[in-house]
């Protein structure tokens, strides 16, 4: 039987320092998922990495992975993490309580912004590279369909996406909370990612005096920049841009700090110390949190935006009600068809098993055989696999009557001497390695992707 495991950790309880540790940068996430497929007993998987949280996701027909599997895992990636403790933060789940999580974190009722559309294109994202790559089958193929239509019922069949609340929507009234008015406001965003741009449209709505983009593509840039009626400015000029900026909203895919004290200190020097306000919404951080020491600078960090989603939130949650019980329908009708489909691989496997027996046999006599005339080479062929389906009809039954049974599944391996490994359908790009460090991932060579 196919079993799926997940683990990870998300925003619900760890920091912030932690996760930005954790997180894969989206350069090596090739790597770090040839790793996990090179791994014994894995037949499936995938992985699933942004600000808010990191979550692996295997499928094997033994035993469950279990709580250390990943935390080895996640340690043997990240290096840096051999001194921190990770266990509490690690969730682990199996079964049905895997699926009904990924289905929940799928259609955004699981995020910190409860109905928030990025996590599904990110789930996407993270499914099409694994497949891509070659490490999906029958499961994680049918679990992936199904959360994206249980994603798009909740949309459609509850309010839950209807109030405009996002990380990047927080992000904008935090501003305004700030300044109460934002027309005489010179906004820098650094970014262009989607929650870049997504902030880069709330900020035209709220009326900005002037918003500068900042983007490592100068081309994509400057296209942002005209799209949405901003001036567009190199990385080059990062000091000038933030002297001349009230607000800097960061949100970008860099693995290190882009505002350090040293140049934040140096802006703050060119404006005359009038107050900067900072919002760093990017993991790992972009913003120096030392920055914060600075005298008339103040600095946000995504966590730091949980506040300010709490009314809308609620109103949300209450919805969120109502897509439980749509979450609860797709899980059954997804339990059925794994029930229904839990039998084919065993009597596929069977069957080859056999098969392979009986082209042995007959191989074994084919100096007999040879003497024969075609026709009754022939017949010979169509007894012996008719008398192999007669024989296995009463085994082939009692599988598809009793789907997912682990006592059906253990006496057919062990009475028809079935190989452990018959149930595997190894993928053509899955190399073994010795050991899990044996292929280190690049930026594991004592580079931290924090």
């Amino acid at each position: 039987m196919l079993r799926m495991t997940l683990a990870g950790v998300n925003h619900k309880k760890t920091p912030i320092e932690v996760r930005e540790k954790l997180a894969y940068p989206k350069e090596h996430l090739d790597e770090v998922i040839r790793n996990l497929s090179s791994r014994d007993g894995i037949l499936e998987c995938m992985v699933l990495s942004t600000c808010n949280r990191v979550e692996i996701i295997t499928i094997t027909t033994g035993n469950n992975p279990d709580h250390s599997f990943f935390l080895d895992f996640l340690k043997t990636t990240h290096p840096s993490l051999a001194q921190v403790n990770i266990a509490p933060y690690l969730y682990h789940l199996t079964g049905e309580d895997a699926v009904r999580h990924f289905f929940e974190v799928t259609s955004s009722l699981d995020s910190m912004v409860v109905g928030e559309p990025q996590i599904t294109g990110q789930v996407k994202e993270a499914f099409e590279r694994a497949k891509t790559l070659g490490y999906t089958g029958l499961f994680l193929n049918q679990l992936f369909q199904r959360a994206i239509s249980t994603s798009k019922r909740v949309r459609t069949e509850t309010a839950i996406s209807h109030l405009p609340v996002s990380i990047s929507y927080a992000a904008c009234q935090l501003a305004r909370k700030i300044f109460q008015t934002m027309d005489d406001k010179n906004v820098l965003l650094l970014g262009g990612g989607d929650m870049a741009q997504l902030t880069a449209r709330h900020m035209k709505k709220m009326g900005v005096r002037s918003l500068t983009l900042m983007t490592r593509d100068s081309h994509k840039g400057m296209a942002l920049a005209s799209e949405y009626e901003a001036t567009y400015r190199p990385f080059h000029e990062i000091e000038d841009a933030l002297a001349d900026s009230d607000m800097i909203v960061c949100s970008t895919g860099a693995e290190h700090y882009l505002v350090t004290t040293e140049i934040a200190e140096r802006s703050l020097a060119k404006r005359g110390r009038r107050s900067m306000f900072m919002i760093d919404i990017a993991v790992p951080r972009n913003i120096d949190p030392e920055v914060a020491r600075l005298g008339n600078l103040f600095l946000y960090n995504v966590d730091d935006l949980k506040a300010v989603v709490e009314s809308n939130q609620k109103e949300r949650e209450f919805e969120a009600h109502a897509a439980g019980a749509i979450i609860s329908e797709e899980l059954q009708s997804f339990a059925r068809w794994q029930e229904n489909r839990s039998s084919v691989p065993l009597i596929q496997a069977l069957k080859n098993h056999t098969e392979k027996i009986r082209q042995s046999e007959i191989e074994r006599f084919q100096g007999t055989l040879a003497s024969l005339p075609p026709e009754a080479r022939e017949k010979i062929e169509i007894l012996t696999k008719s008398l192999l389906n007669k024989i296995l009809h009463p085994a082939y039954q009692t599988i598809r009557h009793s789907p997912g049974s682990e006592e059906i599944w253990e006496w057919t391996m062990k009475c028809y001497g079935l190989p452990e490994n018959a149930l595997e359908t190894p993928s053509p790009e899955k190399t073994p390695v010795n050991s899990p460090v044996s292929n280190p991932i690049p930026f594991l060579k004592g580079e931290s992707p924090a």
